[in-house]
């Protein structure tokens, strides 16, 4: 009888052991959705407490939960351009629209970071808490762009008002210049008749006195 076979030289087939790798795959790319699902609805939860709801905040941000970055930004940037009205409004408000690009692209860093599943709990909660933290902070940048083309708007008003205000009190001005200017050249003849006819009556009662 041949020798019996050494263990180390039978090749062993275990079924099912090269699908291991595949189901780890596939448990960290379910992770990655669970986080990343779980910040979105994180930030849609922030962008329902924005009014009012159809301004400038809730259009960039929504963008952006939604990881539409590069159409935030063009918004963005077409927001900064969109008023020739107010010529103080780009200069103003550029360095916000800068910051808030800046926020936006760590925001997507943030969501979008490499080997995310990987992580530790403690690691990955730590790029969710800063992903937020740059969002909270994307809302306020927003706000105050807003607060900008408001006092822009008010400022504008107020000169407009200034100028109709204007305006009218020189027309009143004018109406009671002619006003009076007509009145005075009615009235003076007449008065003038009136201090005649007077002057002869008492010219006429002194005669009689005096027998004249």
């Amino acid at each position: 009888m041949g020798a019996a076979p050494k263990l180390t030289e039978i090749n062993i087939e275990i079924p099912g052991q090269e699908s291991k790798p595949g189901l780890v795959e596939l448990a960290s790319e379910a992770s990655r959705k669970d986080a990343a699902g779980a910040m979105a609805q994180r930030m849609r939860h922030i962008i329902g407490t924005i009014q009012p709801r159809d301004c400038l905040r809730t259009l960039i941000m929504s963008f952006v939960a939604d990881e539409r970055y590069d159409k935030a930004v063009a918004e963005l940037h077409a927001h900064l351009d969109s008023r020739p009205d107010f010529p103080m409004f780009k200069e103003r408000a550029e360095r916000l629209v800068k910051h808030s690009q800046d926020l936006i692209q760590a925001v997507r860093a943030k969501r979008n970071f490499p080997g995310f599943a990987s992580l530790n709990m403690s690691k990955q909660k730590e790029l969710f808490e800063k992903a937020v933290d740059h969002f909270e902070e994307l809302k306020v940048t927003l706000a105050k762009i807003e607060a900008i083309e408001r006092e822009l708007k008010v400022e504008d008003l107020r000169s407009t008002v200034w100028v109709v205000k204007t305006f009218f009190i020189c027309v009143a001005v004018l109406i009671s210049y002619f006003f009076i200017r007509d009145l005075s050249r009615g009235m003076i003849p007449a008065f003038s008749v009136l201090m005649d006819s007077w002057s002869d009556s008492l010219a006429e009662w002194v005669f009689q006195k005096l027998g004249l």
